[in-house]
C-alpha cells in the first residue's frame, strides 16, 4: 500500500492562496463601484455648496446698493464743484494767460489718481500720458497723489518723482486738502515754469479720459494782457 502524498502543490500553497485572494480583491467589481462612489458629492454637500452660492449672491447685492450710493454722492458732489474749475478755467482763457517761458525752468506734472485698485484702467491711462510727456520732455519732475500711479511710474520713471501723498480721496476732497498738497508742493526747491495737473475726467459710470490742465504761477497770472480787464468785468 503506497502511503498517500501529503505534500500540497505549490498552487495551493498559503502564500499563494493570499496572492490568488488579493488579485481577486482588486479586480473585484465592488471595490471599483466603491472607487467611483466616492468622486460624487452627497445631496448633504450638494445642498451646502447651494446655500453658500445664495449667500454670496446676497453679499454681491447689498454691495452693488453701496457702490451704487457712493457714485451718486460722489456725482453729486463732483457737479457741484465743477462750476468753480469751468469758471477758474474761463477767466484763464479770457485772460490770455500764458505759462511763463524761461531758460533752464523745468515743467512739474501733478498726477491725481488714487490707492485703490480695481477701477479699470483709470490708473493705467494716466500713467500713459504721463509718460508720453517724459518722452517729449525727460527732465520733468513728477508730483504724484495716490500709491497706484506712484507704484506704476516708480517703475520706470522712478527718479522724476519728487513728491508723493498717499491717503487723498477716502473722504470727499475738500479745499482745505487741496490746500494743504499746494503747499507742500510750493515748498519744492525748484522753480518750475509750467505746472500740469492730470487727472481723470469723468464721462460715464464706466468711461474715463486722462485730461492734464495749467496750473498757472502768480507771475504768469500777473502777466495776462487782459486779466486787469476781466477782474473789472468779474466785479461788476
Amino acid at each position: 500500500m503506497n502511503p498517500r502524498c501529503t505534500t500540497p502543490h505549490p498552487a495551493h500553497s498559503p502564500s499563494n492562496w493570499h496572492q490568488i485572494l488579493t488579485a481577486s480583491q482588486l479586480h473585484s467589481p465592488a471595490t471599483l463601484n466603491t472607487t467611483n462612489a466616492a468622486t460624487y458629492a452627497t445631496l448633504r454637500e450638494i445642498e451646502g455648496r447651494l446655500k453658500s452660492i445664495r449667500n454670496i449672491e446676497k453679499i454681491t447685492k447689498t454691495m452693488k446698493i453701496v457702490a451704487s450710493t457712493k457714485l451718486t454722492r460722489a456725482q453729486r458732489a463732483m457737479a457741484e464743484s465743477r462750476t468753480y474749475g469751468q469758471t477758474s478755467n474761463t477767466v484763464f482763457e479770457q485772460a490770455e494767460t500764458k505759462p511763463v517761458e524761461g531758460e533752464g525752468k523745468k515743467t512739474l506734472v501733478v498726477v491725481c489718481s488714487s490707492d485703490k485698485g480695481l477701477c479699470g484702467g483709470i490708473h493705467s491711462g494716466m500713467s500713459r500720458k504721463t509718460r508720453k510727456i517724459l518722452l517729449e520732455k525727460p527732465d520733468t519732475d513728477i508730483v504724484i497723489l495716490g500709491e497706484k500711479c506712484k507704484a506704476q511710474l516708480g517703475r520706470s520713471n522712478g527718479k522724476n518723482i519728487v513728491l508723493s501723498f498717499a491717503g487723498i480721496g477716502k473722504d470727499v476732497p475738500t479745499f482745505a486738502d487741496a490746500q494743504a498738497i499746494a503747499d507742500q508742493i510750493s515748498l519744492l526747491p525748484t522753480d518750475y515754469a509750467s505746472i500740469q495737473i492730470i487727472y481723470n475726467k469723468f464721462i460715464n459710470a464706466t468711461s474715463y479720459e486722462p485730461v492734464e490742465i495749467e496750473a498757472f504761477s502768480e507771475e504768469a497770472i500777473a502777466n495776462s494782457r487782459a486779466f486787469t480787464r476781466i477782474l473789472k468785468v468779474y466785479a461788476y
